[in-house]
């Protein structure tokens, strides 16, 4: 029962009073724990603003679930690594055409800003045309028309743009432009970052009415599934109370063995006196499987019996309440001995692994002796 109860008082600890655990939105995603908050998960405590994930299958064509980050102006982003280490968040586009939708980013409101160089660029639609362009954006292309991003200082340099048309400017990274490359965001140091240098984690400080940080618990690599209760997974803690629960099981059966032992020793030494031993099959076959039960003790419930045609027998069979043997040996130790007028006679007992019984001599109840094993 007491193990019971810890595991228990484990599920309702770190459900209760931990409902910050990392998760993630797919077998291979990214893990979402402080700063982080996963949307309609996590409570509003479990991140710091701004720091909002959400779970989408709709969000790609891609066939898992993903993890998206929404950014202004409605550019959302498919997340495909978080390094808490670095502070450094990868992100990719749903469609595979990043400057089409960063034409209305806008970082400035955000906690975030992009970690490689950014240059100032300007997109044309131009005739298709052979001339080299260093940045050109195939997603944005189709008609006859190609497109390309020329930033500032490169413009000047390349074929006339009289035939082009300007569509608009954008401040990005030139991996913007590279399919297959991810972008790469970075968010202040101060959020976390000093927890992630000492390997630990990273929470709103207790009772602070600021969004005051503190580190706790000890980093350790995560896998999916893993519960965190003060920087310990709640696997780690299951294993211990494993651990525990198979010690005392094997304390029981030691007790019970050492318990048998006693008995056997004490059996020994009462050689001299000790009754006829039975085993269990034959206290079966003497109260003809439990047949006639006669009284009910607090020891164990007492069966009539038969050890031939004309004598009758009473069979306590004891409760296994104490694995010491204890009662058994007091029982056999202090009725084997007596010999009185009013007590009856103890002529047989049963030893047979866990299973004890006494075996009396059995009297009508007009007898004038006691039976004293009920």
């Amino acid at each position: 029962m007491s193990i019971i109860f810890i595991l228990f008082f484990l599920l309702r600890l770190s459900t209760a009073q931990h409902d910050c655990t990392p998760t993630t939105c797919s077998d291979h995603g990214p893990t979402i724990r402080f700063p982080f908050r996963l949307k309609n998960h996590h409570p509003h405590h479990c991140g710091y603003p701004g720091f909002d994930l959400s779970c989408s299958p709709n969000a790609t064509h891609l066939p898992t679930t993903t993890t998206i980050l929404n950014l202004p102006y409605s550019v959302e982003v498919l997340v495909t690594n978080i390094d808490y280490e670095s502070q450094l968040i990868h992100i990719k586009d749903a469609n595979s055409c990043f400057p089409q939708q960063l034409q209305n980013l806008n970082l400035s409101t955000t906690p975030f800003q992009f970690a490689d160089f950014v240059y100032n660029f300007s997109l044309f639609s131009c005739p298709s045309t052979e001339s080299y362009f260093p940045y050109n954006i195939t997603c944005l292309g189709g008609d006859g028309l190609e497109v390309c991003a020329l930033d500032g200082e490169d413009s000047i340099y390349y074929a006339p743009l009289i035939s082009c048309r300007k569509m608009y400017n954008l401040s990005v990274p030139s991996q913007a432009f590279d399919q297959t490359a991810d972008l790469r965001l970075q968010w202040p140091k101060w959020v976390c970052g000093k927890c992630e240098a000492k390997g630990k984690f990273c929470r709103f400080k207790s009772n602070s009415t600021s969004d005051e940080i503190e580190c706790f618990g000890k980093l350790n690599p995560l896998k999916k599934g893993d519960l965190v209760i003060g920087g310990v997974t709640v696997g780690s803690l299951l294993l211990l109370v494993i651990v525990i629960t198979m010690y005392w099981f094997h304390k029981q059966k030691e007790i019970k063995r050492n318990g048998q032992l006693r008995i056997e020793k004490f059996l020994e030494d009462y050689r001299a006196l000790k009754p006829v031993r039975y085993s269990y099959a034959d206290i079966k076959k003497i109260t003809c499987q439990f047949k006639d039960k006669v009284g009910q003790g607090g020891y164990g419930t007492v069966y009539k019996g038969q050890l031939s045609t004309d004598v009758h027998v009473a069979v306590k069979v004891l409760n296994n309440t104490k694995g010491n043997g204890e009662e058994f040996i007091n029982e056999v130790g202090i009725i084997g001995k007596i010999h009185h007028v009013n007590v009856v006679r103890l002529v047989g007992y049963c030893a047979d692994g866990f299973r004890r019984a006494l075996i009396s001599e059995f009297l009508p109840n007009d007898f004038a002796r006691k039976v004293h094993v009920i």
